[in-house]
């Protein structure tokens, strides 16, 4: 008998609330391994802090195709299980892990060969660019783990367990926040130490995600077998179709957040240490808005593989329904918990450094609603498998509205609260763009499943 969990049941708020707080624990798990390594970094300086922010993006510009992935996971596994096409969804599973593996290998020769190029390029200042050096060559061995990690992940939540990703990933984070401190300050290995236990404690995990997805026939649900489904036109298009929109739209995003980092280089390096501080702690309290829209995923996905466009947009709206109740508890909450945990990241911050942090934090945990309202609405475009739509937003989001704001308000005058002000703005821009495409209905046509 499958064990294929079923999201169309008539309790949607309920199995909501059961696939956000794994997701919840998940995104809030991946979020340790930014945070501790700026916990563990800011004990070495405050430049330390601003030489990681700076070429953080750069690194997430090469693991763009693992968001395209784990899309087509979501989509295509998602929709074959509510059409009962169970052989098609191990076959599609088999070959986007397939991909994976090769493309986080290639991901790892490009960016350890093209450090200095990229740095060069940033105008990296002189007093971070050995630190900037050493953390982006290092943190460039991360890309197999982290591939496998979330394809593994997007594979079981579109089978409707988002626990067992969980379970993997905080496994890896333990072994992250424990090999931090041994890297960083037993070994001597600065912030390089910082880059290599986050991608060490991903890829020990590689064959236990391996092994997990060849078992899974013993449960019922989507497995791997390399042997059985060898890599076919057909299917490799099928997976193309999506997962290159959604690749493509992660890459303008994250090679956006390069291009803002540029920008904030411009006003010092204690101004891009202030930027990534204050994202970190902004971060954390997006969690809980974020973790509806990626659990909405799957619930589009099996609705509309089981022709119930109506049951998908129930789950849109129970999905704003709790994002805006979540929202107003954070924003108010991070509001007053803000200034109080800043602090505690960097030995013997300066005050300008505060300052600037406390500033980007309070604007960025503002607009936690809207972060939550764009999570929704990609997951229910990737959901769907309209991942051209997801794509639009990316791209308009940043490149149609945040960047020419940041270059608008600086010719202003505004300084650094002109970056953050940009932020809001695109994001709330992004949100009504998304909210016209969802109203025009398209994303209720599935692509098709094959046979």
């Amino acid at each position: 008998m499958s064990t294929h969990a079923n999201l169309l049941e008539k309790n949607i708020m309920k199995n909501m609330i059961q696939m956000a707080l794994p997701l919840m624990f998940l995104n809030l798990i991946n979020s340790l391994y930014s945070v501790v390594d700026t916990f563990f970094v800011g004990r070495i300086g405050e430049l330390q802090v601003g030489a990681v922010t700076l070429v953080s993006p750069v690194s997430n510009c090469a693991v763009a195709f693992t968001a395209g992935l784990s899309a087509a996971a979501l989509a295509l596994i998602s929709q074959a299980i509510g059409a009962e096409k169970y052989e098609k969804s191990n076959e599609t599973a088999t070959h986007l892990m397939l991909l994976s593996l090769i493309t986080g290998a290639l991901m790892t020769v490009v960016l350890f060969f093209g450090t200095d190029l990229v740095l060069q390029w940033l105008d990296t200042p002189e007093n971070i660019l050995n630190d900037s050096r050493l953390y982006l060559k290092g943190i460039s061995f991360d890309f197999i783990g982290m591939f496998l990690l979330s394809l593994f992940h997007a594979i079981h939540q579109a089978n409707g367990d988002s626990k067992s990703g969980v379970r993997l990933n905080s496994i890896a984070a333990l072994l992250n926040i424990i090999l931090d401190p041994i890297f960083i300050f037993v070994l001597d290995m600065g912030v390089l130490g910082a880059a290599l236990a986050t991608s060490l404690s991903k890829f020990v995990l590689v064959p236990v995600v391996l092994r997990k997805l060849y078992e899974n026939e013993q449960h019922g649900m989507t497995t791997i077998a390399f042997r059985k489904y060898p890599l076919n036109m057909a299917s490799l298009k099928e997976i193309m179709t999506v997962t290159i929109p959604a690749s493509v739209g992660q890459f303008f995003t994250s090679f956006g957040f390069v291009m803002m980092n540029k920008a904030i280089i411009y006003y010092g390096a204690i101004a891009m240490s202030a930027y990534g501080l204050g994202s970190r702690i902004a971060n954390l309290f997006y969690i809980p808005v974020n973790s509806i829209g990626g659990a909405l995923s799957a619930f589009i996905g099996q609705s509309l593989g089981a022709g119930d466009p109506q049951h998908a947009k129930e789950c849109f709206r129970k999905a704003m329904l709790l994002c805006a109740g979540i929202s107003a508890v954070i924003t108010v909450f991070g509001w007053i918990a803000a200034p109080y945990i800043l602090p505690l990241f960097v030995k013997d911050a300066s005050e300008e450094l505060l300052t600037l942090a406390n500033e980007y934090a309070f604007y960025s945990i503002a607009t936690a609603f809207f972060m939550g309202w764009y999570q929704i609405l990609t997951g229910v475009f990737n959901g769907s498998g309209h991942t051209r739509s997801t794509l639009f937003l990316s791209v308009f989001r940043l490149w149609g509205c945040r960047l020419p704001m940041i270059y608008f308000f600086k010719a202003l005058g505004f300084g650094p609260t002109g970056i953050w002000w940009s932020m809001i703005l695109s994001n709330i821009c992004c949100c009504a763009a998304g909210q016209i495409l969802y109203g025009t209905g398209r994303w209720q046509k599935t692509r098709a499943i094959r046979k």
